[in-house]
C-alpha cells in the first residue's frame, strides 16, 4: 500500500514539474525577447510552444508509467492462466484416476 501510495505521488510531481519547467522557460524567453526587440510578438508564439512541450512530455510520461503497470497486469494475467491450466489438468488426473480405481 505505502509503495502504491509513494508511486503516485512521485507521478503526480513528475507530471507537475514536466508541465511547469517547459512554459515557464519559453515564457522566461520570450519575456528577454521582448525586452531585447522592443516588441511583445514573441511571448505568444513561444507560449504555445512551452504548452505544446509540456503536453507532449507529459504525454511521454504518463505513456511510460501506462506502459509498465501493462507489462506487470500481463505478467501477473499470465501467472493467473497457468494456475488455471494447471488446476484443471490437476482435476482431470484426479477424475481419472477416481474413475480407473473405481472400476
Amino acid at each position: 500500500m505505502k509503495n502504491t501510495i509513494g508511486k503516485s505521488l512521485t507521478m503526480l510531481l513528475q507530471v507537475g514539474l514536466t508541465m511547469m519547467v517547459p512554459i515557464f522557460l519559453c515564457v522566461a524567453l520570450a519575456v528577454w525577447l521582448n525586452s531585447v526587440c522592443d516588441t511583445i510578438l514573441f511571448m505568444p508564439v513561444f507560449l504555445v510552444l512551452g504548452i505544446g512541450a509540456a503536453f507532449r512530455n507529459v504525454w511521454l510520461l504518463v505513456k511510460s508509467y501506462t506502459k509498465n503497470d501493462k507489462s506487470v497486469e500481463s505478467e501477473a494475467n499470465d501467472a493467473v492462466r497457468r494456475l488455471k491450466e494447471e488446476a484443471k489438468k490437476n482435476k482431470e488426473h484426479r477424475d481419472k484416476n477416481k474413475n480407473v480405481s473405481g472400476i
